[in-house]
């Protein structure tokens, strides 16, 4: 029977991107990972993005933090994310959907496993019909829900900050054809 549900829900997923015309999946890496040779964390983003019209798309980003002078601890991020263009332009607001961390190396916390939560807000530049570039600000934890989470963060990567901004360079590699 879930297996029903799912393939029905799928299914009608499938069938709303295609109606609309506009769907894509696209790539996009973080260029703001070259500001680690300046400072001691590094931190990067690579995401995959399913656009489904012209007002939503879906994206899933892996994010590492990296100490890279004082402890050999890492965070992998990982998460959902829903994107709304209210005005059918390049600004965006962002929320994540489910987004968690988990700690790795010798040095990391004995509570490894984090759940998290993010808001942002972006803009997005088409230099070419495939290639865009996307400024984002984002908001860790503005509900205050994760607070001992991003305390923890914080903690472990003094770089890393409440508010942060990402430039995203990406490429839409794929058009998904409407029906």
């Amino acid at each position: 029977m879930k297996k029903i549900l799912l393939t029905l829900a799928f299914a009608l997923l499938l069938s709303s991107v295609w109606a609309e015309g506009e769907s894509s999946l696209s790539l996009g890496l973080d260029l703001r990972g070259f500001d680690a040779l300046l400072l001691p964390t590094l931190q990067t983003k690579a995401e995959v993005k399913l656009t489904i019209n012209a007002e939503f798309a879906l994206r899933i980003p892996v994010s590492l933090t990296s100490d890279l002078l004082y402890n050999e601890v890492e965070l992998w991020e990982f998460g959902l994310f829903l994107d709304y263009h209210p005005f059918r332009n390049g600004l965006y607001l962002s929320v994540s959907l489910i987004q968690m961390g988990i700690f790795t190396g010798l040095d990391k916390p004995e509570e490894n496993i984090l759940y998290l939560n993010e808001v942002a807000f972006g803009y997005t530049w088409h230099i070419t019909k495939s290639l865009y570039l996307e400024p984002r600000l984002v908001i860790t934890d503005p509900s205050g829900v994760f607070e001992s989470e991003y305390e923890q963060v914080m903690h472990t990567f003094h770089d890393r900050s409440q508010f942060r901004i990402f430039f995203l360079f990406g490429w839409e590699f794929l058009a998904i054809p409407s029906l």
